[in-house]
């Protein structure tokens, strides 16, 4: 029989990795728009072909079209910035999880205009091997 304290234990830990790799995705995508380098982002990514991913613009399906489409992105976005805030909340399952937040993103695009929104965002995340991969993400504009 399983102790119950073991398996609490496993998802308080669990809860903290996951809000600590949400805040690591966040940073990198910020970072990932910097140096105009997807390699950092796609850590956090499951490579399965078939899952879908939302962002602000169109639906991607498996991490290389969302690769392709963030790349094709940097020929018009000069830089990015986007930050979390304090309401990152995490729910794990067995071997499942769900983070939710809310943020803020701004960006310059290269012919000077310039964007600014509040954001939420959604994470299905997938522990495989004691790796959270994300299976699918949702960003969108807060109203």
């Amino acid at each position: 029989m399983k102790n119950p304290r073991s398996a609490y234990l496993t998802r308080s830990g669990d809860v903290a990795l996951l809000k600590q790799r949400a805040r690591e995705l966040v940073e990198t995508w910020s970072s990932t728009w910097r140096s105009k380098n997807t390699s950092d982002a796609s850590q956090f990514y499951s490579k399965t072909p078939d899952l879908v991913f939302f962002d602000l613009g169109p639906t991607h399906l498996g991490w290389e079209q969302y690769r392709q489409s963030i790349e094709r992105s940097f020929d018009t976005i000069e830089n990015l910035d986007l930050t979390l805030n304090d309401d990152l909340r995490v729910v794990v399952g067995d071997g499942m999880a769900l983070t939710t937040a809310t943020g803020h993103i701004s960006y310059r695009m290269k012919n000077n205009e310039n964007f600014e929104s509040d954001i939420r965002f959604t994470g299905v995340w997938q522990n495989k091997g004691r790796h959270w991969r994300l299976i699918h993400d949702h960003w969108s504009r807060s109203r």
